[in-house]
């Protein structure tokens, strides 16, 4: 069942629609889902379309690709015929199209198609310059390694000024992850499964809803055939070519956000453009994101990276501590006996997690989305006890600063909250000019009491973070 994806959808529609030829880039890292958009968008469309094959030679490339051709054109007189190079399949596929029907070119898995070289990148620029663009097709170039898509792709001055659209193919919305569900289970559960494999559609489609939340984490973590035990190593070791260092990186950051000179110091690789472009081709690859501080010029020096993977939180934590014990022992005894006791605290660091990540996503049902200019966790360093830490944190354009309280509690939150939200913005240096507001992001909002005290200015709630009317 195909869920979401609108705005993409209708970005990619308005480009078919075009009357000229339009050439498209779309990226994103594995398992989220882009073949399956691009294929929804081609449905009643006439389309060729065409796979890369992962770690093959351009030799088993173009022998996939000729196969994919006769598949589709169902032409015989394939079956005599030889392609000893790229420029050879890309004549024949040129003579197939017509001048007068618009058609769909999709190249899936490019990164892999071109077999991690920039030389297929420049024939497709010679064939769009010479045959494709004067002709009624709509390219779309696809691939999962955001490395190669941007800087041999999106970046190559190959096809610099001809790319018309690029889209960048990132998680699920809560809305959507809750529509893919499809409201089998509840709201308490979907946010389970988001703080622990995030908005991944194909680690969501690996959910069995007619099971529980405990009894799908056991069997998708928790013992040796485990579709999520090996996936760390497959999202790295596929993803990256250098993929030790780049883990490397992200195990520097599994428990606390650092500068790029506190990562250079963990991981002990020099501070200088090598590792700014490790940790761009981590961010491209949405692992981790790169922030300023609150109240920071953008060129600030203090730019820090966190981790912001939830499958990669969670792998941490709890699966890669227990592998030798999940790859030995017998299934359910990891997760019964050292896991699900545990999970209550890490699911509060969880959900403060998931509240930043999505902090754009929230101020949009807060009403500001439009004025924010930075979102961010911030803390103040303990001295003589006024240190303290707000959980996330809006700088507006509008002249507000939006001090944001997360609580996951199973129940109301209670009149308890003012003391320690007061102490807080007692102690937080607002510029002058700036109001300062406060909301409570929680599960089941404020105590009856709380409300009437009208001490926060924002509320949001379960409800408010899956229902679609709360945009509206």
């Amino acid at each position: 069942m195909f869920v979401g994806r609108i705005e993409e959808l209708s970005e990619l529609e308005k480009r078919y629609k075009s009357h000229s030829s339009q050439l498209v880039v779309v990226y994103g890292r594995r398992r989220i889902g882009k073949s399956v958009l691009i294929k929804e968008f081609c449905k009643n469309k006439t389309s060729l379309q065409f796979e890369g094959l992962e770690r093959e030679q351009t030799p088993a490339q173009i022998q996939h690709f000729i196969a994919s051709i006769k598949r589709q054109l169902k032409d015989p007189m394939l079956d005599g015929m030889i392609f000893k190079n790229w420029r050879s399949v890309f004549l024949y596929l040129n003579d197939k199209l017509s001048p007068d029907k618009k058609i769909i070119l999709f190249f899936d898995e490019l990164p892999w198609m071109a077999a991690g070289q920039g030389k297929l990148i420049s024939l497709i620029k010679y064939f769009w310059d010479n045959y494709w663009k004067d002709k009624k097709v709509m390219l779309i170039l696809c691939g999962s390694i955001a490395s190669f898509m941007i800087s041999k792709v999106i970046k190559s001055k190959a096809l610099y000024g001809r790319i018309n659209f690029q889209l960048r193919v990132d998680e699920f919305s809560p809305i959507e992850a809750f529509q893919m569900l499809r409201g089998k289970r509840s709201r308490e559960e979907v946010l389970k499964y988001l703080l622990t494999f995030g908005g991944i559609p194909k680690y969501l489609e690996e959910i069995n809803i007619s099971r529980s939340f405990d009894q799908n984490l056991e069997e998708l973590c928790f013992f040796k055939d485990s579709i999520m035990v090996d996936e760390f190593e497959k999202i790295f070791y596929i993803q990256f070519r250098e993929s030790q260092l780049y883990i490397r990186i992200i195990e520097s950051l599994k428990n606390r956000a650092l500068t790029i000179k506190e990562i250079s110091e963990s991981i002990h690789f020099s501070s200088g453009g090598g590792l700014k472009s490790y940790l761009q081709n981590l961010e491209n690859a949405t692992f981790i994101e790169g922030y300023i501080p609150f109240m920071r010029e953008s060129n600030s020096k203090f730019k820090r990276y966190r981790l912001i993977d939830d499958y990669l939180s969670f792998y941490f934590s709890y699966i890669l501590p227990n592998k030798r014990f999940i790859l030995t022992k017998q299934k359910g005894q990891i997760y019964r006996l050292k896991i699900k006791s545990a999970l209550s605290i890490w699911f509060g660091y969880a959900f403060e997690r998931f509240c930043v990540k999505h902090a754009f996503y929230l101020a949009e049902r807060m009403g500001f989305a439009d004025q924010v200019i930075n979102a961010v966790p911030y803390a103040e360093r303990e001295q003589e006890n006024k240190g303290f830490q707000i959980d996330l944190i809006y700088e507006r354009a509008d002249k507000v600063i939006t001090v944001c309280e997360i609580k996951f509690y199973s129940e109301e939150i209670g009149v308890e909250v003012v003391r320690e939200v007061n102490r807080k913005c007692s102690l937080l240096k607002i510029p002058r000019g700036f109001t300062l507001e406060k909301a409570l992001i929680s599960l089941y909002g404020p105590s009856p009491t709380l409300k009437t005290l009208d001490f926060f200015q924002h509320y949001l709630t379960l409800e408010d973070i899956f229902n679609k009317r709360s945009l509206d």
